[in-house]
């Protein structure tokens, strides 16, 4: 096999072709980029790309023509919705263009079929784009390589938005350890205490608040870049490598969270490094390795970061436990270390949420925090007028005033309504669950297509990729007072304009839109696991992240990307294997 035998020519000008089709065919049938549709024109194309014949310059000249005369007769359609001549001449050509790849193609593969000279299957030649030549980068050089590249293509947004990005939650937490708001675990305390420890280092200097917030973003940085180099050395194929390198380096968002002061994204790094142990764990019991140091630092490693999964985030905890009896099944070779090891996690957790975090005086999230989903149900109810029990309504009124209801309800935002129901009296759900719950019950089960309309405007972004939604366009420092403030070392128009074009690309671009919707994920997640399970292959991996969705799914209060993010960073791992794509370097789990 040579070296080029992988991405060959025909193929990547195939999947060029494809995808320039697939854009003309979404700008004129008029869908949005994040319509699932658009994978299925670029997989028809490209499959049809990859089993035509090579055609004769007429092929071109007659796809040329069709193509111009389309693009006429659709100029006002094509040119509708922009007011900028630069972007009507853009969408021009990029239907002339894209048409003339379809046009091309179905001629060519029509051409192909009745001369009965496919040749190889797409499967075949699908499998064959990525059969490895040589093994895949592993080792210490190749993670901190990895980690290199990574940093370095993250620093111009450090630079750019220095000392890191501090939306609201941010802020809130740095008021925690500042002493302006009581210590709370509604945003992990661990985080709190790990910023902190970065704004007590730059004390230790004299340095002010804004080098510790800076010191803290450099080792975010640090971290998620080593998180990627690890987890890309646990992909055994070259050439995905590359493109996972490719995806954390220059998608703009990765970029952008990088340098923002969240949870979600050390609880992404963290998710990344458990997954690998997981698989690490699963190898080495299948290799039958005998190392007893070893298999002990990988249930060392196991056990600390299974504590630090569940305490950086709450709905992992509870994604966590109902894992347990899955990894314990899996890893029943060692059956003893898997208990043990679980144990020890749900131990290390129950303490430190309960005494230890109650001596410290840092209280846990409220009840309401976790009934956001059945609250904008309910609150649904009364703004749509659907006929409510007088019982249900005298419940209701003893926790809220509804007065404003209507004012105040967002489909698509629960926060409203949780604040509605804390400026009231929570205490009566608190005291009488039993209750509510059968309230909330009869309502549903009264009119269960209202209660399923409020769930999806509220959730239905975490399994429907055609939902609209902004990823990543924060900027620098909400106002404050603390003497924090935004103090790029870079700028200029051309800095500013390179960030925001970045980010629109992923509104503009199909495929690659879809990058920028976390239900895409979620469906992918879906069906590698359909077809791990028909293919009787490993999905524990697999099965965390989708319990980690679901717990999205049934109690967050928006949708939000950065809920979803460690499915996205764990993507190149769970996605890249088990398509029936195998390496001669073996595979993973």
């Amino acid at each position: 096999m040579t070296a080029t035998e992988g991405f060959d020519i025909k193929t990547i000008k195939c999947a060029i072709a494809s995808f320039f089709g697939c854009w003309a065919l979404q700008q004129i049938i008029g869908i949005t980029v994040r319509n699932p549709l658009t994978v299925v024109f670029f997989v028809l194309l490209f499959s049809a790309a990859l089993l035509q014949d090579k055609q004769k310059i007429g092929g071109t000249i007659i796809s040329a023509a069709l193509s111009a005369v389309l693009t006429f007769l659709l100029r006002n359609r094509i040119a509708e919705g922009f007011d900028s001549r630069i972007f009507k001449l853009l969408s021009f050509c990029i239907v002339f263009v894209g048409t003339t790849c379809v046009f091309y193609i179905v001629i060519g593969f029509s051409i192909s079929f009745f001369r009965a000279r496919q040749g190889m299957s797409v499967r075949e030649k699908v499998r064959k784009l990525f059969i490895n030549t040589r093994p895949a980068f592993a080792g210490v050089k190749a993670v901190l390589g990895i980690a290199l590249i990574c940093f370095l293509c993250w620093l111009p947004y450090f630079l750019y938005e220095y000392p890191g990005i501090m939306t609201a939650d941010s802020l809130v937490q740095y008021a925690e350890f500042a002493g302006d708001e009581p210590l709370s675990n509604h945003h992990p305390i661990v985080h709190t205490l790990l910023i902190k420890m970065f704004v007590d280092i730059a004390n230790l200097f004299n340095a002010d608040h804004q080098i510790g917030i800076a010191l803290y973003t450099v080792f975010q940085m640090l971290f998620m870049a080593i998180c990627c180099g690890v987890l890309v050395s646990h992909i055994r194929s070259r050439k995905l490598q590359v493109v996972s390198v490719l995806f954390y380096a220059l998608v703009p968002f990765n970029g952008v969270f990088v340098v923002t002061v969240w949870k979600d994204i050390i609880f992404a790094g963290i998710t990344m490094l458990l997954l690998c142990c997981v698989i690490d764990l699963r190898n080495y019991y299948e290799s039958n390795l005998q190392s007893n140091a070893g298999r002990n630092a990988l249930w060392a490693s196991f056990t600390i970061l299974g504590i630090l999964f569940a305490l950086f985030r709450s709905n992992a905890w509870y994604a966590f436990l109902v894992w347990t009896p899955f990894m314990v099944i899996a890893l029943r070779k060692d059956i003893l270390r898997a208990i043990c090891a679980s144990l020890i996690v749900i131990i290390s957790v129950l303490v430190v949420k309960g005494p230890v975090m109650n001596r410290a005086g840092v209280a846990q999230p409220d009840l309401v925090e976790s009934l956001a989903v059945p609250i904008q149900q309910t609150a649904r109810f009364l703004v749509d007028e659907e006929f409510v029990e007088d019982g249900d309504m005298e419940l209701i009124n003893k926790v809220i005033d509804t007065t404003y209801i209507k004012e105040l309800y967002a489909p698509d935002f629960a926060d409203n309504i949780k604040e509605l129901v804390r400026a009231g009296h929570p205490e009566e759900i608190e005291n009488n669950k039993s209750e509510y719950f059968k309230m909330y019950l009869r309502m549903n089960a009264g009119n269960p297509a209202v209660a399923l309309k409020a769930w999806y405007d509220l959730d239905g972004g975490y399994i429907n990729p055609n939902t609209s939604y902004t990823v990543g366009d924060m900027d620098g420092i909400m106002g404050n007072d603390f003497g924090l403030f935004w103090d790029p070392k870079i700028g200029g128009r051309f800095v500013v304009k390179a960030k925001e074009i970045s980010l629109k690309l992923g509104d503009f671009v199909p495929l690659y839109g879809l990058l920028w919707s976390i239900g895409t994920y979620t469906w992918i997640l879906v069906i590698s696991i359909g077809i791990c399970i028909f293919r009787k292959r490993y999905i524990l991996c697999k099965m965390l992240l989708l319990l980690q969705i679901g717990t999205l799914v049934i109690a967050a209060p928006v949708v939000d990307f950065r809920y979803g993010y460690s499915i996205v960073m764990t993507m190149p791992l769970w996605l890249l294997y088990y398509w029936g794509i195998e390496t001669e370097y073996g595979s993973t789990n």
